[in-house]
């Protein structure tokens, strides 16, 4: 058998393709000049191809281009064998060839049927185009709302401090006629005036909230921010309420290294805590901050969350949207005292100005949370041992009167 292999191989025993031709030139110069080219062609073709893939990953697969290439070289060597056979006849060497090119072209064939689903998702032309357009034009919508923004709070900051003149005059006005008339004034009178003043002192304070509210726009100071000492310096702060209401700040978990603006990192955080305490009729209120690294509230499921959790009074569902609108209370400040309403809307615009988000799970007599998300790198603590949050119910263990 190993003989009539290599005799197969040799081709002692077979003339050349050529005497079938009877050695004619023009046959010859037909069909060797053919095979000559097309090889040559074949063997061009597999080295563009490797050279795409390389340089453009993203529009040739690189399992794709190893086929196409081994495919078109196997094909190139099938044609020089023929070639070859012209003058020497190899025909065993020319069918092992054709065998090898046989098995990868099958290979090939069955490999393309199965990427062949993937293929046909792939955008066309056009769909490239009209996401190119869309993205355009959202790019453009962006850019007109960004600077309707802008103007916006340019607005609000000049009328805000435009009025401030005119309110101090009013306030001072009424404070020289009580200090000048006062005892000559009837009762009903300086009742009036002193209302008059306390009037004036709430339009201060809304003016300034506004203000202040015109001047968050998106954050550029973006730094690395430890959010545990900013966290115990709040609550540092606030020791001698939480002594007065038998209160208490619980820190849950280690807080991470976030980036973004620390100023804003700061308000948010003494808003919400601040909100914790004073919307509770409990009577040992209890905030609690800390960080998840997923968590699922109202089905959608968030990364890398901060989340501060008070037993407070709690928001009803359908009232979840307007705590954070600007200067909106859902209670009377008889009920749980004095402030403009801006809280909740100033904890909305810092994030968002960082390109966050807020979510809030809260329901009534059951306390509230909210959720925090941000975006770009954090150092966050490993809580790999500890349960997995969710919006129904804390899965880990929490502090007695939560």
């Amino acid at each position: 058998m190993l003989e009539g292999l290599t005799e197969m191989i040799r081709g002692e025993a077979f003339m050349p393709h050529g005497m079938c031709l009877l050695w004619r030139p023009d046959l010859l110069f037909l069909h060797g000049g053919s095979d000559l080219f097309i090889a040559l062609a074949y063997l061009t073709i597999p080295l563009v191809i490797m050279r795409a893939a390389r340089l453009r990953p993203d529009l040739i697969d690189a399992k794709v281009a190893r086929l196409f290439a081994v495919f078109i070289t196997a094909c190139a060597l099938s044609h020089l064998a023929g070639l070859a056979t012209l003058w020497w006849p190899a025909y065993g060497i020319q069918g092992l060839i054709k065998a090898a090119t046989a098995v990868v072209s099958v290979y090939t064939a069955v490999e393309l049927a199965r990427l062949l689903p993937s293929v046909l998702t792939m955008p066309s032309r056009a769909d490239l185009a009209a996401r190119d357009t869309a993205l355009n034009l959202q790019r453009i919508d962006s850019e007109r709302v960004r600077e309707a923004n802008e103007k916006l709070n340019e607005f609000a900051y000049v009328a805000s401090h435009d009025l401030r003149a005119p309110m101090r005059g009013i306030a001072n006005h009424a404070r020289f006629l009580e200090e000048d008339h006062g005892p000559d004034l009837p009762q009903d009178a300086r009742r009036r005036l002193s209302r008059m003043q306390e009037l004036c002192v709430q339009m201060e304070q809304l003016i300034s909230t506004l203000l202040q509210y015109s001047r968050i726009s998106r954050s550029e100071a973006c730094e690395d921010v430890a959010l545990e000492p900013l966290f115990l310096g709040i609550r540092d702060r606030l020791a001698e309420t939480l002594a007065e209401r038998n209160a208490e700040i619980v820190l849950d978990t280690p807080l991470p290294v976030m980036a973004g603006d620390p100023a804003g990192f700061e308000t948010v955080l003494t808003n919400l805590i601040s909100n914790g305490l004073t919307y509770n009729s409990s009577a040992a209120p209890r905030v609690h901050v800390g960080f998840l690294d997923q968590v699922e509230v109202d089905g959608a499921v968030l990364e890398k969350a901060l989340y501060v959790r008070d037993n407070g009074i709690g928001i009803a569902p359908d009232q979840h949207d307007l705590v954070f609108r600007m200067f909106k209370r859902l209670h009377p400040p008889e009920a749980y005292g004095p402030g403009t309403g801006a809280g909740l809307a100033f904890v909305r615009r810092v994030v968002e100005s960082q390109g966050g988000t807020v979510c809030l799970h809260s329901a009534p007599d059951e306390g509230s949370t909210f959720y925090l998300t941000f975006p770009g790198p954090n150092a966050a603590p490993n809580h790999a041992d500890r349960p997995v949050d969710t919006a129904g119910g804390y899965a880990g263990p929490l502090p007695q009167g939560a």
